[in-house]
Formats: structure tokens, C-alpha cells, sequence
């Protein structure tokens, strides 16, 4: 545990001057084209915000390019309380979005994750490539039915639903996609059909899709089905395409209560849950929490019974751009496996000197099982993204 605290230490360090580089710094005197900064009896206009990266072809066709990469520093203690190092890449992602043509619109993307890595007993991965995440198409035929097709993000839960760029913590909690890799899913997506829509002015959400899931020999067992209904008590959020924000720093007031239904053979995930993210005076407070009950039956019977419940919550400070933030995590076995029950405690700070173009979290934790010793956590984050 001292060499984790050492390592938080210096990458902390490293963190901090990586941000002193990242600070903004006036001109050069020396320079001609410098620009002296304007007086305060007379301020500047702001300029336009720059435009994504796109190639337009006509009113209907548009194409829209980005790019996401977190480098990463991962401190993690196993039951043996010996401390895995990692130096790694989480994520590097290749976007592209856009329109095809009138009401038809598309995202895709690409991931290389834990590149460089060694995670649990596994060797360094350095040479994966890259895999699909998304690969969605939505042709929008009213706001009351929307219909989507491809490798598309599973409805299961708010926190399945956030965009990992935009993401507040340092990640998405531990359980939000634990069904979906049981089930042979992907990062939360999974290959199928969906319809979306909206009703009383874009306050309540429905989606409902069949999905690929589990396949059994022959390929002949039913298709996972999931279905959810979201309201909106403020602000809206109509036509999120593939994902929602993981936080709108005071831009929004958005206030949502939500109901997911899963289901494959005998398997079912029911989950409820709510997130809030308001503005306020310092900047604005945001937290979700999940309650799921998870029941492999006998269709995936290493998925076991148990219940989740997931809370979290933060704030962001616009004066110091800083945003403390902490998660609580649980899961109960049925028995007679409650030997595998678990808590999980996470507190986190970022740092926002360009918001989600470029930020800095960093985060300790401990996993607290029901058997066997507590194993603590250190991580550290950069992103760069832009889209």
C-alpha cells in the first residue's frame, strides 16, 4: 500500500504541472502580432465558438468527425493485498456522426481500451487494435417513434446511458453494464433493433428494442428485450444520439426518474433510478442513483440473484473549475452466496480548465468484501476529446 501512495503521490504531482502547461499565459511582449489585452473600460466581444470538425454536403447530408483519448495511471490491490501498477491508455476512440439523408442519422466509432494495460493475471495488451462500439443508424420518422439499428447502447439503466466523455466521475459505476457482458454484450451495446420516442413536449422517453444477447447452440433461444420509460421534470433532452451527458455544468436543469425492464429465457434485470443536475449559484450539483435486481436464473446461472444500489453525486465550481465528487456502491447475493457481497467507496476531485475538451480526475477507493481483505484503489485520468 506505501508504493500506492507513492505512485498517487507523484502522479498527482505530475497532474499538476501538466495543468500549469494547459493554463492559459498572455502573449509574448516580444511578439508583433501579440494582442495587449483589452482594457476593462472597453471589453472585447467573445469570438464564435469554433465549429466541429464536419464535412457538409447539402441541408441533408453531413458528416461530423472526433476523436477521444484518456491516458491513464491505475493503482488497484488484490485480495492478496499486492498492488497492480498500470500506465495505460482507458480509452482511444475515433468518432464520426452525422446525416445521410433527410431524418436518417448515424454514429459510429471506434475503441483501442486498456491499451498498454495488464489487468488482473493478464500479461501487458499493447496490440489489440481497434473494435466497433457504436454503430448505430436512427431514422427519425416523428418524435413519437424513432427507430434505431446496429450495435446500439442497451437502455438498462440512466448510468448505461452516459457518454464516458462526459462522464462526472471518473468512470461509470462498477454494475452498470454487468448484465450486458454476462449476456455477451460489448462496453453496454449489443446488436439489435430499437424504437424511441417522445411525448408531452419531450418530458416522457420510451425505448424499447430486442437485442442479440445470449446465444445458446443453433442460435435458436429468444432475443434480450429491454424496455424503459424516462420523465423529464425540467429541461429536456430529446434525440440524444447514441448517449446523454454525464453532466451539463449549469447549462441545463435536468431532473429525470427512470424504469428499465430486461429480460432473456429466465433471466431479468429490473432497475429503477434518478439523476439530478442543476445549476446553482457556485456552479451546479449533480447525482444519480440506481437500484438494480439481477437474476441469471437458470439461462446464466454465473450471474447468480442480487441486488445493486449505486449512489453518487457531485459539484462543479465554475470559479476554480474544480469538481469534488464521491460514489457509494453495493451488491447483495441471495443465498447461498452471500459470501460474495461487496461495498465499494469512491471519492474523486476533478480539474476542468477546458471542461470535457481537456480535464484531469483523479480518485481513490476501497472494495470492501463480505470475505477476505479490503483492496484499495488509486487512479488518474487525463482526456482530451473533442467532437
Amino acid at each position: 500500500m506505501k508504493t500506492l501512495l507513492k505512485a498517487f503521490l507523484i502522479i498527482m504531482a505530475i497532474a499538476a504541472l501538466a495543468g500549469t502547461a494547459f493554463a492559459d499565459t498572455p502573449g509574448d511582449p516580444s511578439d508583433p502580432q501579440a494582442t495587449p489585452p483589452p482594457s476593462p473600460a472597453a471589453p472585447q466581444p467573445k469570438p464564435p465558438a469554433t465549429p466541429p470538425i464536419q464535412i457538409k454536403v447539402n441541408d441533408n447530408v453531413n458528416f461530423r468527425f472526433g476523436l477521444l483519448l484518456q491516458p491513464q495511471a491505475d493503482f488497484q490491490e488484490n485480495a492478496s493485498e499486492q498492488t497492480g501498477e498500470n500506465l495505460m491508455l482507458r480509452r482511444v476512440r475515433f468518432i464520426v456522426g452525422g446525416q445521410v439523408a433527410k431524418n436518417i442519422f448515424f454514429f459510429f466509432q471506434t475503441e483501442n481500451s486498456r491499451l498498454g494495460g495488464a489487468i488482473g493475471t493478464a500479461s501487458k495488451v499493447i496490440s489489440t487494435g481497434f473494435q466497433t462500439i457504436d454503430a448505430v443508424a436512427e431514422w427519425r420518422y416523428s418524435k413519437p417513434l424513432n427507430l434505431w439499428a446496429g450495435l446500439i447502447y442497451l437502455p438498462t439503466s440512466r448510468e448505461a446511458l452516459k457518454s464516458s466523455a462526459s462522464e462526472f466521475m471518473i468512470d461509470v459505476n462498477t454494475y452498470a453494464y454487468t448484465a450486458t457482458t454476462a449476456l455477451t454484450g460489448t462496453g453496454g451495446r449489443d446488436t439489435g433493433f430499437m424504437a424511441r420516442g417522445y411525448f408531452l413536449g419531450d418530458h416522457l422517453e420510451y425505448r424499447a428494442g430486442l437485442f442479440q444477447g445470449l446465444r445458446q447452440t443453433g442460435s435458436r433461444n429468444a432475443f434480450r428485450q429491454i424496455a424503459r420509460l424516462q420523465y423529464e421534470f425540467a429541461d429536456t433532452e430529446p434525440y440524444a444520439l447514441p448517449s446523454y451527458a454525464g453532466s451539463y455544468f449549469g447549462t441545463k436543469r435536468v431532473i429525470t426518474a427512470g424504469a428499465s425492464w430486461d429480460k432473456q429465457n429466465d433471466y431479468k434485470g429490473p432497475t429503477a433510478d434518478l439523476y439530478v443536475d442543476v445549476p446553482t449559484a457556485f456552479g451546479s450539483a449533480l447525482g444519480t442513483a440506481t437500484f438494480m435486481r439481477l437474476d441469471g436464473g437458470t439461462f446464466v446461472p454465473t450471474l447468480g440473484k442480487s441486488n445493486i444500489f449505486v449512489a453518487d453525486g457531485g459539484v462543479f465550481m465554475k470559479g476554480s473549475k474544480l469538481g469534488p465528487w464521491a460514489r457509494y456502491e453495493q451488491r447483495n447475493f441471495a443465498s447461498p452466496n452471500s459470501s460474495k457481497d461487496e461495498k465499494r467507496y469512491l471519492v474523486g476531485l476533478n480539474w476542468y480548465p477546458y471542461m470535457n475538451n481537456f480535464n484531469i480526475k483523479a480518485a481513490v477507493g476501497q472494495l470492501k468484501p463480505a470475505v477476505g481483505n479490503k483492496q484499495k484503489q488509486a487512479t488518474l485520468q487525463m482526456q482530451f476529446f473533442y467532437y
